[in-house]
């Protein structure tokens, strides 16, 4: 599990025995919920935008380097 499903799941648990206690609890306690359910889905696009751009560096990376072949590479290949 990744770590803004646990705390997701620890926010609904939460919400849940806060309301079997104190009635009015979820009144209170969805607007913080839903804050903290928004901040986590920001914070996991903007890691994987991240990664996507990473990837993506290192593939115009890749590809800016020419394969240079050998006389021998060359008649491997054609074999």
């Amino acid at each position: 599990m990744s770590p803004a499903t646990i705390m997701i799941g620890a926010a609904v648990v939460g919400l849940l025995v806060g309301a079997a206690l104190v009635p009015g609890a979820p009144i209170f306690a969805l607007p913080i919920v839903a804050v903290v359910i928004v901040l986590l889905g920001v914070g996991e696009l903007r890691r994987r935008s991240a990664e996507t751009r990473g990837m993506q560096s290192f593939r115009s990376q890749a590809d800016a380097e020419p394969i240079e072949f050998t006389e021998r590479d060359k008649q491997t290949l054609a074999e």
